[in-house]
């Protein structure tokens, strides 16, 4: 029997039948699929050194998820998606950042077709540091018969650090009111820094500020 032949007689039933379990994978794989709408968080990552990022930028996404069923409803209990917005390419000034599936952490079998807002602009100022030296601001006065002797703060001066334009108009820093109203004794706080309503960074720990109040005597 001429195998070629055999081949060609039989070529019809093996098409039906590739088909045939293409028709059947098709539907196992898909079955149970469905999509839905997820707001996610979005996370800043890899802002260029010397650099902050200034201004509002959204902190969600909605995305349009597919996947298995029992796997979507995990993802809307257990947040498991999240947006990563990459900013190592980002330069100072104004940007635009396109957003992919790519910057959509996920679980592999679930796949994105469709991303809101698709860009996002992020405004990036150089990062600035200023060294001051820090003013306490004191409320009241020590009791009857008591004075104010000394203000020591430690360390003498501090670091704070922010953007550019902050940084620029910043040009004191100074406590909010420490109250000695009534104080009999000598007293040792850790201050509150009155940052001017300015988005900056303290760079010093452990500050504190010790104000010597001494009996007068007569």
């Amino acid at each position: 029997m001429n195998i070629k032949s055999i081949f060609l007689d039989n070529w019809g039933i093996e098409l039906v039948s590739l088909g045939l379990s293409l028709t059947l994978w098709f539907y196992v794989t898909s079955k149970g699929k469905t999509e839905m709408t997820i707001t996610i968080p979005l996370e800043l990552r890899n802002v260029p050194q010397d650099m902050v990022v200034v201004g509002d930028v959204t902190g969600s996404l909605e995305v349009r998820v597919q996947g298995q069923e029992r796997v979507l409803r995990d993802i809307s209990l257990g947040k498991k998606v999240v947006g990563i917005l990459d900013l190592s390419m980002a330069r100072i000034g104004e940007n635009t950042v396109q957003i992919s599936p790519d910057d959509i952490r996920r679980p592999a079998d679930v796949t994105i077709t469709h991303i809101s807002p698709s860009e996002i602009s992020v405004k990036l100022e150089q990062l600035v540091r200023k060294t001051f030296r820090l003013k306490p601001v004191l409320h009241g006065a020590p009791a009857s018969g008591h004075r104010l002797v000394k203000i020591t703060v430690t360390p003498p001066k501090i670091t704070v650090e922010g953007p550019e334009s902050v940084m620029t108009v910043l040009d004191k820093l100074q406590t909010m009111p420490i109250d000695i109203q009534g104080a009999e004794e000598t007293m040792t706080v850790e201050p509150k820094i009155d940052y001017q309503g300015q988005p900056v960074k303290l760079l010093e720990n452990n500050i504190s500020i010790r104000i010597l109040i001494e009996r007068v005597h007569r």
